[in-house]
């Protein structure tokens, strides 16, 4: 089987949830069928390489307008592929409109819904009647919750065509290397024995102005790490606050930088403020390094992987007073931090790792082609 999926970044280089997690499941298809990853160049060259098996294919792009690459030749990319099967990402409306306007390849699709469009929904309304030129050709639709596939309006039409694939993480990835213990110690060394961890990037729905404010009322310090338009504000924020000597901004972090920092932290946080915040990988990673999370709890699937007084605390979204609480909580009670930390990397085995949602996903495609 030849499968190619298309979206509008893959990792390396970036670091976005999607990104990452693309990265994890193209790796592990590729042990099982051919797998071809198809995006756009930022440098405005066509470049082919070869990732953890999976061939990548970048087509030259000429700028992004509204986060959508404009690249002309990834139609005809997509068609000499001639692939078995496509599988989009949404929202990618280049990735759609490449499949539409590919001629020649007209492969069954599976789309994975990553989120609704929020921000930009005036726009998205526009873009609408594209959609339904697609929809026709979509065998399988995965979306990644229970929750987010009985909430979004969007899928609705599309509910009987829907299979949940939560999204799952390789463990190996989160098992201390050699000489990485120490590296660890020092950390907390440097930062101080009551440590919040925040990881991904800096967007408006992540809620860290939230988490800032709620910083006020916390004994502890905050690693914030990640880049993102938010960056300079949330600085500013922590200036204003008086907090500076307790926040840190790491901006972006090597995947090791990434691996103890999770397991140097006492508490994970994801504060984010609306259902752009899908799932939450981050919530996975840190979960796996046995760490209990506070997060948001939204009607999607942030509330699927951290379970309210099982591996960790849900709060409610925007609210900073109830976010402080939480994590004061947490941070002065020992034993609770273990007990659900223990739970957390226990539900990360049982439910969310990688072999799962590769095996799964293999499950569609198998039904996406009969």
């Amino acid at each position: 089987m030849k499968a190619v999926h298309v979206f509008k970044d893959y990792y390396p280089p970036t670091t976005g949830g999607i990104e990452q997690h693309m990265q994890v499941l193209c790796a592990g298809l590729a042990r099982h069928i051919d797998v071809t990853v198809l995006v756009p160049s930022r440098s405005r060259q066509g470049i082919e390489e070869r990732l953890d098996g999976v061939r990548v294919i970048s087509v030259p792009e000429f700028g992004r307008y509204f986060s959508a690459p404009l690249c002309p030749n990834m139609p005809a990319e997509l068609r000499r592929l001639s692939p078995d099967l496509v599988h989009l990402h949404f929202p990618n409306p280049t990735g759609d409109l490449a499949y539409l306007l590919s001629g020649g390849c007209r492969a069954p699709v599976v789309l994975t819904y990553h989120a609704d469009v929020i921000r930009r929904s005036r726009l998205f309304r526009l873009y609408r009647p594209v959609f339904g030129l697609l929809a026709p050709h979509i065998r399988r639709f995965i979306a990644t919750s229970p929750e987010y596939l009985d909430s979004s309006a969007f899928l609705a039409p599309y509910r009987d065509r829907c299979t949940v694939i939560p999204f799952g993480v390789d463990l190996d990835d989160f098992v201390l290397r050699v000489g990485e213990v120490d590296q660890v110690q020092a950390l907390r060394q440097r930062h101080g024995e009551r440590i919040i961890l925040f990881l991904g990037v800096l967007r408006y729905y992540k809620g860290l102005d939230v988490l800032i404010r709620a910083m006020a009322r916390v004994t502890g310090r905050l690693l914030i790490a990640g880049r993102g338009p938010q960056r300079a504000a949330l600085e500013g924020l922590t200036r204003e606050l008086g907090l500076a000597d307790r926040i840190s901004f790491l901006g972006e972090v090597s995947e090791s930088e990434r691996r103890l920092l999770l397991h140097a932290c006492d508490v994970f946080v994801l504060p984010s403020i609306d259902r752009s915040e899908a799932f939450g990988i981050a919530q996975l990673e840190a979960m796996a390094c046995g760490k209990p999370v506070v997060s948001s709890d939204l009607p999607t699937g942030v509330r699927l992987v951290n379970q309210d007084g099982v591996t960790g605390t849900l709060v409610p979204p925007g609210n900073p007073n109830a976010l402080a609480g939480a994590l004061t909580t947490l941070l002065e009670d020992d034993g609770l931090r273990a007990g659900l930390g223990k739970a957390a990397r226990l539900r990360v085995e049982q439910e969310f790792t990688a072999e799962r949602m590769i095996a799964r996903t293999l499950d569609v495609y198998d039904e996406a082609l009969t």
